[in-house]
């Protein structure tokens, strides 16, 4: 019940407020009763009420210290591909599922382009050798295909690769 600062949420405390206030009958500290004006209870109800909303404050407070803080999201897993007439270097590329991948791929001559049909996914890289990035997730085993997507000459369709995506033991 606490952000990940650990401290309350306003969330939280509203509703602990409700809660108190309708348990006790009185408001907040510092806040006006119903009805307005300023009304203070020094009544043994009153302590009692007031010790409750602090208790309450104090649980609220402490409730996620001992929370474990989420994982980090673990970094993809990267490649660098290099696209030349009519390979790519690697041609195969192995990951396990769940992971999140990243592949930039770079020609060293001419345009080229990567395209992962079953994945949707499609990247071109230009001819100036400047890189370009794609990131998914290998969220299901098996073996992807990925070929050049830009028309490279005569060789271009034998242009082709595979991400091997390996299930994940349990």
């Amino acid at each position: 019940m606490v952000g990940a600062d650990k401290t309350p949420r306003l969330s939280d405390l509203s509703q602990a407020r409700a809660l108190l206030n309708g348990l006790t009958g009185m408001s907040a500290p510092g806040l006006k009763p119903p009805g307005g004006g300023h009304k203070v209870d020094r009544t043994r109800h009153g302590a009692v009420g007031r010790g409750l909303w602090m208790a309450a404050l104090l649980v609220l407070a402490t409730a996620g210290a001992s929370a474990p803080a989420p994982a980090p999201a673990a970094p993809p897993r990267s490649f660098e591909l290099i696209a030349s007439r009519f390979k790519f270097e690697p041609d195969t590329l192995e990951v396990m599922e769940g992971d999140r991948v990243r592949l930039t791929v770079r020609s060293i001559d001419t345009e080229h382009g990567l395209a992962i049909k079953r994945l949707n996914l499609k990247v071109v890289a230009p001819k100036t050798g400047d890189p370009a990035t794609v990131e998914f997730v290998a969220d299901k085993a098996g073996i992807y295909e990925f070929k050049c997507s830009e028309y490279c000459g005569s060789g271009h369709g034998r242009m082709k690769g595979q991400i091997v995506v390996s299930p994940r033991t349990r």
